[in-house]
């Protein structure tokens, strides 16, 4: 079991702050088991903003949720913005904190662990917007790896860290079993793929004809195919479902909360789709994933694990981290359907589909 490091202060209450987003709080999590290892008996609180503190384990993991009100922050006027933030003040330094971890690493984290009134304060790191003044970046072997390994590291610098990577999560078991007897209800039976359109930038997403065209590719080697995705992505997924006719595909769509989520991708045999938060959270219930990256780079933020694999366009703009493509998307679509389909069944073979 790791242990702290001999010249490690014995921390009693320490803040993780990592407000957002789904992906990239999934990717905090292993930091977080580890960190837990290291310090059994310490008092972890976890700031983060409220459309995702449901990602978040209870204990043992995480003691105490502190939510941060991003948007309702943004839309008062200067005095209703300083009387959040004292009342915010107020509510951090009654914890007492001995160590704060920022993960985020931008400047709106930075004043959260300024308002803590602690002065042990570290970040991974690339801590950006000039908050590498306020908080002591920790770089470690991974400095150039993969993000989940970036913030490892700030947790290595207190004690070693397990080998294998842990994602704690909370229990989704009652929303697993409910799930499960939707589908059969609605006459799924077998191995299910569930696939994920939908993208927060519009540059992200793999064209409709090509997930058409692996939707049955996938159903012919027996597999039911089912589209998830959030409120924004219906009519997307509508539009999968109506070019993959006479298929029968069941639509999930802006249907699950987080939890349902979890229990969605948990009862998957294969998960797919553009670089998104739901496809890193099947990589934390260990369901197979191939993800699509086109403006994005794979290797640092891509799904992780040994069930995981990304593939990358060949375009030679990519990545170029641009929310909006000023060519013509030429990215994405050169990701080709039957390079999906293959790396989909090598996976397949690594880890046999399982029956709803």
């Amino acid at each position: 079991m790791p242990t702290r490091y001999d010249d490690t202060p014995d921390y009693k209450r320490i803040l993780v702050i990592k407000m957002s987003a789904m992906g990239d709080i999934i990717h905090a999590l292993p930091a977080l088991y580890a960190l837990r290892k290291i310090f059994p008996e310490a008092r972890i609180s976890w700031l983060v903003e409220p459309q995702f503190k449901d990602i978040l384990p209870g204990p043992p993991y995480v003691d105490d949720v502190i939510v941060f009100y991003k948007n309702d922050l943004r839309k008062k006027n200067l005095g209703g913005k300083i009387k959040y933030l004292w009342g915010l003040r107020k509510e951090l330094r009654a914890r007492d904190f001995d160590l704060v971890i920022d993960l985020q690493g931008l400047m709106k984290s930075t004043l959260v662990g300024i308002l803590s009134g602690c002065d042990e304060r570290v970040g991974y790191w690339e801590l950006r917007e000039g908050s590498s003044f306020f908080t002591k970046p920790i770089m470690g072997p991974n400095a150039k790896g993969h993000i989940i390994e970036r913030y490892l590291d700030v947790v290595r610098h207190f004690g070693p860290v397990p080998n294998e990577l842990h994602y704690p999560l909370p229990d989704y078991s009652a929303q697993k079993n409910a799930l499960a007897q939707n589908l059969k209800s609605q006459g799924l039976s077998g191995p299910m793929a569930i696939i994920f359109p939908g993208a927060s930038w519009e540059t992200k997403r793999w064209p409709v004809d090509k997930y058409a065209a692996l939707v049955k590719d996938l159903s012919q080697k027996g597999l039911n195919v089912s589209v998830g995705g959030g409120f924004g992505d219906t009519e997307l997924a509508g539009e999968i479902i109506e070019r993959c006719a006479p298929l029968k595909l069941f639509d999930l769509s802006g249907k699950t909360d987080i939890l349902g989520l979890m229990a969605l991708v948990s009862l998957a045999s294969l998960a797919l789709g553009s670089d998104s938060g739901p496809l890193h959270l099947a990589t934390a219930t260990n369901t197979p994933t191939v993800s699509l990256f086109g403006p994005n780079n794979g290797k640092r933020t891509g799904a992780y694990g040994p069930l995981s694999r990304n593939i990358s366009s060949p375009a030679p703009c990519s990545p170029c981290f641009k929310r909006k493509c000023p060519k013509t998307f030429v990215c994405m679509e050169l990701i080709g359907e039957e390079q999906v389909f293959e790396t989909s069944q090598e996976l397949l073979a690594l880890a046999p589909p399982k029956p709803i």
